[in-house]
């Protein structure tokens, strides 16, 4: 239970953390769209990784066949499920106002997890493309 309520917090904390990002520069609206799309990307990330090992393990490659108006509509679908659910149903937007109120410990935890998340999903896909590449004998194009 402590698992799932840690990562609860941590999905809300990667959005207030995109949401604060150079948040004095944009408005709420923009600000609760950026929080949603920085999820969706880390998300994202750590989902292609996924799908990237799945194509090792079962030696078969099935992303190439995505064109690319299709991987743009799957991303645009994952941002808008994480905006309906961070902004419209509001538990992001509810997150984010009581952040300053968490106690100094909490909120330095959840920043620096947030940070870990962000770098390893980023570390996690970049080694699973190599590795899938690798894999299938693929030459990247320069």
């Amino acid at each position: 239970m402590f698992m799932i309520r840690f990562l609860k917090e941590l999905y809300l904390a990667e959005f207030t953390f995109f949401y604060r990002a150079s948040s004095k520069s944009w408005s709420h609206g923009y600000n609760a769209g950026k929080g949603a799309a920085g999820v969706s990307l880390v998300l994202f990330l750590i989902l292609m990784g996924i799908c990237l090992w799945i194509e090792i393990f079962t030696r078969s490659q099935f992303l190439p066949v995505l064109s690319r108006w299709e991987t743009w509509i799957a991303s645009l679908a994952f941002i808008v499920v994480n905006y309906y659910v961070l902004v419209i149903r509001g538990h992001g937007i509810r997150f984010e106002q009581e952040y300053n109120n968490l106690k100094k410990s909490k909120q330095t935890n959840l920043q620096v997890s947030c940070f870990v998340v962000i770098l390893a999903s980023a570390a996690f896909f970049i080694f699973s493309l190599f590795a899938n590449q690798h894999f299938f004998h693929i030459v990247p194009k320069h």
